[in-house]
């Protein structure tokens, strides 16, 4: 599932007096493939501060390229001690609590700066793109560019992007009306070159299972799907507080993800719909055939919404 272990802002900080102007689709979709290409191509290492409701986290984080790809590290500094090590061949989660410590192959290896997808000019279809004015993040001049839904089965995104390089220097999640869900924003950032602290080697670590296995046959199909989402994975895997493997679905536009979890209903299910404080998780439960399902994301109502009601048995 997602680990959502970072931030929601004030929006005063990054609400520009007056918008600008929509960008026409091929300078926008410059602009997002601009900005995906920095976070991935440049060297970088500093201290960022995640809010999410009345949480506030402060992570460590460095990435550095190796040829065409990026290794990154992602360290929580206060709380319970957590870390995200990410590279082209494996991507895995260490969890320490109190003397134990815990390791899990990951599927997503992405996380803040890394937020767009690697070809990023496909979400100008989905997402008006904007400048906002200026602004100062972590000592550097930026940009403030919006990403907004042009409908309603998607969150949109305010960055601010270094001047210079176009590298995400914050990044604040918002509903509909604009208002926050959450926020990325550095601290302290330094840009080029290979970080100074912890070279080490990604940790070589073959006794740990294998994060997920494709799934071989579907047991159900989805009739319809939100404009622009597509599933991009499909994996039996092993959950925390689960007997047995489930499968996981993923469905994304590219910047939105919503999962799928299908597991032997044991008995019959009860219809469940819920929502985070904050209205930035939806999830539904219910019964497909005799499967139980769950579909929960960072996502809108009405894509959660849409999905699991489109979910039927496969003959």
């Amino acid at each position: 599932m997602t680990w959502a272990w970072l931030l929601a802002p004030v929006l005063a900080l990054t609400a520009p007096a007056r918008a600008a102007d929509t960008l026409p689709a091929p300078e926008a979709a410059a602009w997002l493939q601009r900005i995906s290409d920095a976070s991935r191509r440049l060297g970088y290492e500093g201290l960022f501060v995640l809010r999410q409701g009345g949480n506030t986290q402060t992570l460590s984080v460095s990435g550095r390229p190796s040829g065409s790809n990026m290794e990154s590290r992602l360290l929580s500094v206060d709380g319970d001690h957590r870390e995200v090590r990410c590279n082209p061949q494996v991507s895995v989660t260490l969890v320490t609590s109190g003397s134990q410590l815990r390791l899990e192959k990951r599927l997503n290896r992405r996380h803040f700066p890394d937020l767009l997808p690697e070809n990023a000019a496909p979400l100008v279809n989905w997402y008006n793109v904007r400048p906002s004015g200026s602004d100062r993040v972590a000592g550097r001049e930026c940009n403030n560019v919006e990403i907004l839904p042009r409908d309603v089965f998607r969150w949109g995104y305010v960055l601010c992007v270094d001047k210079i390089t176009a590298f995400p220097l914050r990044a604040i999640m918002v509903n509909g009306d604009g208002q926050p869900l959450m926020q990325y924003s550095f601290a302290e950032i330094r840009l080029g070159g290979a970080p100074r602290v912890d070279r080490r080697p990604m940790p070589v670590m073959p006794d740990i299972p294998e994060a997920a296995r494709p799934v071989a046959h579907a047991r159900v199909e989805v009739t319809a799907l939100p404009p622009g989402f597509s599933r991009i994975a499909a994996v039996q895997r092993q959950l925390a507080n689960h007997a047995g493997e489930v499968e996981h679905w993923v469905f994304s536009d590219g910047l939105t993800h919503v999962s799928l979890f299908l597991e032997p209903a044991t008995r019959p299910v009860e219809t469940i719909r819920g929502q985070s404080r904050q209205g930035m998780i939806n999830m539904i439960k219910r019964q497909v055939g005799d499967l139980q399902a769950t579909v929960l994301g960072e996502a809108p109502w009405p894509t959660v919404e849409a999905l699991a009601t489109s979910l039927s048995p496969r003959p």
